[in-house]
């Protein structure tokens, strides 16, 4: 081989391998971003369609829209006496006047038979006397209230509801007021307490996110807690179990709530998928390309509207079926990177339906409770059964599928004892009733359990 030869034989292997290490590489790595960006475009054109038909349907998809929406499920005519109250309870004089006192302040209940000793008694009638005339105003602003529009600037998740808190003050407040009428045996004085929490459990209800529905859901348990120990103690007349009836019942299925907490959800995370700084601001994982990831949001959630919520017990197992948590936990590595910031965002819509139905069990078992004091008003005597209470105030089939709204019952001569099941398995009512978890509370914590003592004369 001569000279020339072998220098060509060089640059011929050199060509190769110089293409076997760069050009080769490179060209399948310009492959793969051409195939990304081609991927990203095509998902950026469904999504910019999604959020389209979104919008076309007057769902809210960002922050502005956020704000129309809940401008229009609001209503602004009691929001100036709301912000005014609010700006009292922040006040150094209210802050000082709840030292010692129960629920506001200190971990202790008030008792509730009239000749136990009640250690805060003092401080927290002196507390009653100090603030009557707010207690006045949140009553009469929250019995029948209207969902209030308060000034909340919408920025994603960095949205702050600064009035959630107030609003858990002035709740604690109408239970104050509600356990000292229950001591002291005034049927007005606690169905007014526990109509204006069952009222003030809507003032925030329009607040589009799921941890406001649980502030709701919390409120609304201080109501329902007040009213078994007064139903247990016979100590609401004919005329306030009547007045608290109606309103029960409108809580005793999942409702429009839900699904306006899961489109506010969406409304919320959607701006992130698109802004970094909103991303970082939250934590969340802030990565090129999430238009699949916005999609797989859009396309979890509309799953999770579309589940039925007319019977109460099939709501966990359609909501299994749509196998949000698989896909985001437990795809394939794709799946797992089109759903990096999905899964960041995606709410526990598990928990959150699960503390629903527990309300609207709760109301049922409520509503229940008062009908067999309404029998036992008319007949002078405990129902032997449940199929022996009819109520014209209300439609016994408003309480759902029989099935769902079979809860036991057991009259021993002028007692009675009504249960549900519990928070491991609602559904399945034991054939007895179950061991209250203390004998002698008052704090009302075990709601499936409602043992209705002697009536007074």
């Amino acid at each position: 081989m001569n000279e020339k030869t072998e220098k060509a034989s060089k640059r011929s292997w050199m060509t190769i391998w110089v293409s076997l290490i760069v050009v080769i590489p490179f060209s399948l790595l310009a492959v793969v971003v051409l195939l990304w960006i081609g991927r990203e475009y095509s998902g950026a054109r469904q999504l910019k369609t999604r959020i389209a038909n979104l919008k076309k349907l007057g769902y809210p998809t960002d922050d502005a829209s956020l704000d129309a929406q809940y401008k229009a499920n609001t209503d602004p005519t009691n929001t100036a006496a709301w912000l005014e109250l609010m700006e009292t309870i922040k006040s150094p004089a209210f802050a000082a006047s709840i030292k010692g006192v129960p629920y506001l302040e200190v971990d202790t209940e008030v008792p509730i038979q009239p000749q136990e000793p009640w250690a805060e008694e003092r401080v927290s009638l002196a507390f009653r006397q100090q603030w009557k005339e707010l207690y006045d105003k949140v009553l009469r602003l929250s019995i029948d209230a209207k969902p209030v529009r308060f000034p909340i600037v919408f920025d994603s998740y960095q949205t702050l509801l600064v009035q959630t808190e107030q609003i858990r003050q002035f709740a604690k407040v109408l239970q104050l007021h509600g356990r000292i009428g229950l001591r002291a045996r005034d049927s007005a004085a606690v169905r007014e307490s526990i109509d204006g929490l069952l009222g003030m459990s809507q003032v925030n209800a329009a607040e589009p996110n799921l941890v406001s529905a649980l502030v709701t859901h919390n409120t609304d348990s201080i109501a329902l807690g007040i009213l078994k120990d007064a139903i247990q103690l016979d100590a609401l007349c004919e005329v306030d179990l009547r007045i608290l009836l109606p309103k029960l019942m409108a809580w005793s299925k999942v409702g429009p709530e839900w699904s306006d907490a899961v489109v506010g959800e969406r409304a919320l995370a959607l701006p992130i998928y698109f802004d970094s700084k909103k991303a970082k601001a939250m934590g969340a994982a802030s990565l090129p390309g999430r238009t699949r990831d916005a999609l797989n949001y859009i396309e979890m959630s509309e799953k999770v509207l579309a589940i039925p919520t007319d019977r109460l017990s099939e709501i966990n197992a359609h909501l299994e079926k749509t196998q949000i948590e698989q896909k985001i936990t437990k795809g394939d590595w794709l799946e797992k990177f089109d759903t990096v910031l999905t899964g960041q965002l995606m709410p526990n819509y598990s928990g959150a339906v699960q503390v629903m139905i527990h309300r609207a069990l709760q109301h049922r078992m409520a509503a229940l409770a008062i009908c067999i004091r309404l029998y036992e008003d008319r007949n002078s005597k405990l129902p032997d059964s449940l199929s022996e209470l009819s109520e014209p105030a209300i439609d016994f089939k408003q309480l759902g599928p029989t099935d769902e709204s079979s809860f036991g019952y057991q009259r021993e001569g002028n007692r009675a004892t009504l249960w549900g099941g519990n928070t491991r398995d609602l559904f399945t009512i034991p054939n007895e009733a179950p061991t209250p978890v203390d004998s002698d509370s008052t704090t009302a914590k075990n709601l499936w359990l409602w043992e209705l003592q002697p009536k007074t004369q």
